[in-house]
């Protein structure tokens, strides 16, 4: 729970109730003050692109509004703190795209939170191929941006990698939608480039830029690696290098020692000349100090006996003042002592917060992997019902037409033999040609009848079994839409509770209690069986209680008054001070980072510079 001003020491129900309805309506009154928004730009081949609609949901998917973009492709939306968004970009004839926003954690900021997030959003047309935009729509099922508030910086961030990758997905679709006439063009463009880059680099050895020459051997060489042409160009350079540096070296050794033989020459003869004054000056010195030696032993004399009173005076002052230093040194090192106990207990607070915080961030990234293992198994099991289907029909099919063949095989081989017979009948019976040859046109009709019957029953039968098929297909697609529709509102269902929960988890990370509790109920009324929000609540209820615990262990810790430590957190200076009043202790905070921003904080929570120096340099 969060306080303005020093915290009260919560005795009853009736103070814990009447402290929360504050900090309500001083939050309420801060989000009044929040000011952050989103003015983004749609754009079709880099381009604005108009009349894109842009649909704004809630946390709870709810429809906030929709916008229209005008000719310059932009589009305006006020953020709340504390919230999550859903922003679905479309337009009829392009895939439509999805950004996500989130303000969790900002409901302690208030009004000292501000800012402008400029997206600029690339669409594209759907494919003409119907399986080439049914993989560019399951795959913008996930989000092409994604921004949330990072409390550690204090600012809206970007998760660059989940852009980057989709970027990376949506360059690998669109090229295999461009096909092979787009494989050809980036032949020929690498080709063109390769060429370019091996001209100026036979320009740059002529005119002796080994430098330059190297870089644009080796810009062809990444373009086509297999050629060997600009690989011995490149060696050749640096052999050309070598020599320069072997003959540029050669050229200062030897400016060197000429120098450095001048400047011995130089120097011997200043030092001969040097060494000739200073006899001269030393016999005229020996003389005076023959006559001065007298004067100053007398002056000497009675100087020393000056001295030794000055001596003993300065004895005494010293002796007292090393007494005193004993006593300050002694003083000192208790202070050091304490100091490193209590540097040691935050150590240890700070290691536990980083390894719960590691062992989180490892239980979810075991909960993604187990989906991502759930997800693949059932595309797997889908893909492979579908060939076995598509293999049934095969084989349905391969069977009537067996049937067919051996069916017409037959009508051909008794035609056959009836022919033979009515050829032998007619050698035998010449007289009766006239009546046979009748009987065997009107078999010969018959069999043309019979065959043209056959025909029409196999058509009829190809027929029956198309229908059939296409009915067996019309019935399994939608099955699979059914199923696909069944899967979407579960996976919707998971991610709402999971963004109740991402929602409860930031709120503890930002001591928004209140927050945090609604949210982990929210979850218990969607999941009543899931022990995590469970045990979340009972977590919140101890922080609650031990709020003020945690003021009185600063107290206990360190004396009343101002005591400053420091320490660095991963690049950062970190300068620790801890005000105690009476039974009561506050811990402030100055973070400086190595890009030159400062930021502070009161018991974690974000404070101006001119409260830091208020309340920690005059007390």
């Amino acid at each position: 729970m969060i306080f303005n001003g020093s915290p009260k020491a919560l005795k009853s129900f009736s103070t814990i109730f009447f402290s929360f309805i504050l900090l309500l309506l001083s939050a309420n009154a801060g989000f009044a003050q929040f000011s952050y928004k989103v003015e983004g730009t749609v754009k079709y081949n880099g381009a604005p692109l108009s009349g894109a609609i842009v649909s704004i949901y809630n946390f709870d998917s709810e429809k906030i509004k929709d916008i229209t973009t005008g000719s310059n492709g932009g589009f305006s939306f006020a953020l709340k703190p504390d919230e999550e968004y859903n922003m679905l970009i479309t337009k009829p004839g392009f895939i439509t795209v999805k950004i996500l926003y989130s303000t969790i954690g900002l409901s302690a900021k208030g009004a000292k939170f501000t800012g402008v997030s400029n997206p600029e959003i690339e669409i594209f047309e759907t494919p003409q191929d119907p399986k080439l935009a049914a993989k560019v729509n399951d795959l913008l099922n996930k989000p092409l941006m994604s921004f949330y508030y990072s409390a550690d910086d204090n600012k809206m961030v970007g998760d660059n990698d989940i852009q980057q990758s989709m970027e990376e997905d949506l360059t690998r679709l669109k090229k295999q939608a461009e096909g092979p006439a787009a494989a050809a063009a980036e032949i020929a463009a690498r080709e063109a480039k390769y060429n370019a880059a091996v001209g100026e680099g036979d320009k740059a050895m002529t005119a002796k830029n080994y430098k330059l020459a190297k870089d644009k051997y080796t810009e062809a060489s990444d373009l086509k690696p297999a050629e060997q042409y600009p690989k011995t160009k490149i060696a050749e350079a640096d052999k050309l290098v070598a020599d320069a540096a072997a003959r540029d070296k050669a050229l200062a050794d030897a400016a060197a020692k000429d120098k450095a033989d001048k400047d011995k020459a130089a120097a011997d003869a200043a030092a001969k000349e040097k060494a000739e004054k200073e006899k001269a000056l030393a016999d005229a010195a020996a003389k005076d100090k023959i006559a001065k030696d007298k004067a100053a032993a007398d002056a000497a004399e009675k100087d020393r006996l000056a001295k030794e009173k000055t001596l003993a005076d300065a004895a005494a002052k010293e002796k007292a003042d090393k007494v005193k230093a004993d006593a300050a040194a002694a003083e000192q090192d208790r202070i050091a002592k304490e100091k490193a106990i209590a540097d040691a207990a935050a150590k240890e607070k700070a290691d536990k917060a980083a390894a719960d915080a590691a062992a989180e961030k490892e239980r979810i990234a075991k909960d993604k992997a187990i989906a991502d293992a759930a997800a693949k198994e059932k595309a797997d099991k889908i893909a492979a019902d579908a060939a076995a289907e598509k293999e049934r029909i095969a084989k349905d099919k391969a069977i009537a037409d067996a049937a067919a063949k051996e069916k017409a095989d037959k009508i051909a081989a008794d035609a056959a033999a009836e022919k033979e017979r009515i050829a032998k009948d007619k050698a035998i019976a010449d007289a009766a040609a006239k009546e046979k040859a009748d009987k065997i046109a009107a078999d010969a009709v018959a069999a043309k009848a019979e065959q043209e019957r056959i025909a029409k029953e196999k058509a009829i039968a190809d027929a029956a079994a198309k229908e059939k098929a296409d009915k067996e297909k019309a019935a399994a697609d939608a099955a699979e839409k059914v199923r696909l529709a069944k899967e979407e509102e579960k996976r919707n269902f998971e991610n709402n509770y999971k963004r109740i929960l991402s929602k409860g988890d930031s709120a503890i990370t930002v001591k928004n209690y209140p927050v945090a509790k609604a949210a982990f109920n929210d979850a218990l009324k969607i999941k009543p069986d899931d022990d995590y929000p469970k045990n979340k609540l009972k977590d919140i209820d101890v922080l609650i209680a031990n709020f003020d615990l945690y003021k009185n262990d600063l107290a206990k810790k360190y004396p009343i008054g101002v005591t400053e430590e420091h320490t660095k957190e991963g690049n950062n200076n970190v300068t620790r001070r801890i005000v105690v009043i009476e039974n009561k202790g506050y811990l402030y905070e100055k973070k400086e980072t190595t890009f030159g921003t400062v930021y502070y904080f009161k018991d974690g929570i974000a404070i101006t510079e001119a409260e830091w120096k208020k309340n920690t340099e005059t007390k």
